[in-house]
């Protein structure tokens, strides 16, 4: 999670910014018929919160789970991603949903400072086992933090040296394990993006919790978190990259990826679209694109 205060030109301004939405009223109706469901929930205690669940039934075989990165611009080298508009990585005209996914960071000039005043473009390392079509762009040694799905399309919790990921995330931590709580009720609350599935793999759900805004959504601790993931269905579920980052776009009824939650980073006042190193995609499969 991050925090920055952004000087930002009247041009990038208007073409980032959006209006937060807080009605499900424009989702494509026909994602039920790819086993998707979108629904928004409101909490008032303990503190206000506006709460984003997208259920996808993988048992249908309707939709595929694919990681998208920003370009990689040196190769072996050691930028992993340049940071891009998460609504551009979801050009794909297969895409129905999204959230964000992997943590990051920038790299350090010759006085050892880093530059997190987030943009377009900026070529930041990634943090964690992150990849797509079997190729590896982030690795890291096992980890119970990873997300990941393999050449038949399961999904997976955690990986060993001899797994072979085809699609692969990484968060921050596992914050429920065989459907209890891995982390204690202490924390401070953010925005917050979590990714958790039921015990025999075959519903996972994308649920970002909106924070940082007073009297409209404060955001969780890790262990609202897990009790959330928990009382939604959840077996296993992992934090994700949240504060700024925590995004969830999903098909509207024109056809275009919309921006479901108010993400908490501002300009002016308005709300700041934050550049991303990579998202976890849900696309329709080959059989069932118009």
């Amino acid at each position: 999670m991050r925090f920055e205060h952004l000087i930002i030109s009247i041009v990038v301004f208007c073409s980032a910014c959006v209006t937060p939405n807080e009605h499900n009223s424009s989702v494509a109706t026909d994602l039920n018929d790819l086993g998707i469901n979108y629904r928004q929930i409101e909490l008032t205690d303990p503190t206000p919160n506006k709460i984003h669940i997208v259920s996808i039934n993988l048992a249908l075989n309707r939709v595929k789970p694919k990681v998208v990165l920003g370009k990689d611009s040196d190769g072996d080298g050691p930028v992993e991603a340049a940071l891009t508009d998460p609504r551009k990585l979801t050009s794909n005209s297969s895409v129905v949903a999204f959230v964000n996914t992997n943590p990051w960071d920038s790299f350090p000039d010759d006085q050892g400072r880093r530059n997190r005043n987030w943009y377009s473009g900026q070529m930041v390392d990634i943090h964690g086992l992150s990849g797509s079509s079997g190729k590896m762009r982030s690795s890291i040694p096992a980890n119970n933090a990873s997300i990941w799905f393999d050449h038949e399309g399961n999904v997976n919790f955690g990986h060993q040296p001899d797994d072979d990921p085809k699609e692969s995330t990484t968060g921050f931590q596992l914050i429920l394990s065989k459907g209890k709580a891995t982390v204690n009720s202490a924390g401070t609350r953010h925005p917050r993006t979590a990714i958790g599935t039921n015990k025999k793999g075959e519903i996972l759900w994308l649920v970002v919790v909106d924070g940082r805004q007073q009297h409209y959504s404060e955001g969780m601790n890790l262990y609202e978190l897990a009790n959330l993931m928990k009382k939604i269905g959840c077996w296993k579920a992992t934090n994700m990259d949240g504060g700024g980052s925590s995004i969830m776009g999903l098909l509207d009824k024109n056809g275009k990826i919309k921006i479901m939650n108010s993400p908490s980073d501002r300009v002016f006042g308005r709300v700041k679209i934050r550049p991303l190193a990579m998202i976890l995609a849900i696309n329709k499969s080959i059989h069932h694109v118009r």
